[in-house]
């Protein structure tokens, strides 16, 4: 059974085939382009695994728009499943990012949320970036994520 979150950090690595070593000393996954960071958030008996991945900065002109979606999304965690959008203040840049208490996660569990983690964060990326159909940004992002 793991123990701690760096003896699942090891863990994970290993099942998703990477060198264990590199991503302990990183904290960060390159999975399907998106580079996503991992930090833990907690002591030796409790605490949460936070993952997160920048998303772009929209253009100037559509700032408003995007910026109102995201507020529409993160109530409720519409489209989101479950992760929070927000704006880093220095540089305009969208970050997906969500959080896990690290008590019964897996290297498996936690590879299944990471990929899941990912979709989302590449239908967001679309809309940050204004590279979405203009049809499914109409729609809401929980039923354009279920169409694929």
């Amino acid at each position: 059974m793991i123990q701690t979150y760096n003896e699942l950090i090891i863990a994970f690595a290993l099942h998703v085939g990477m060198d264990a070593d590199a991503l302990a000393a990183t904290q960060e996954i390159v999975i399907e382009g998106l580079s996503v960071g991992l930090l833990y958030d907690g002591d030796e008996s409790i605490g949460d695994i936070v993952y997160f991945t920048q998303l772009g900065t929209p253009a100037p002109h559509r700032i408003a728009s995007v910026y109102k979606t995201m507020l529409e999304a993160n109530n409720l965690w519409i489209g989101t499943g479950g992760s929070t959008l927000g704006i880093q203040a220095d540089s305009g840049c969208v970050v997906l990012c969500g959080r896990l208490d690290v008590v019964g996660v897996t290297a498996e569990s936690l590879a299944l949320l990471l990929d899941a983690f990912t979709d989302t964060a590449l239908f967001w990326q679309k809309v940050v970036t204004d590279t979405l159909p203009d049809a499914a940004i109409s729609l809401p992002p929980a039923d354009y994520l279920l169409r694929g």
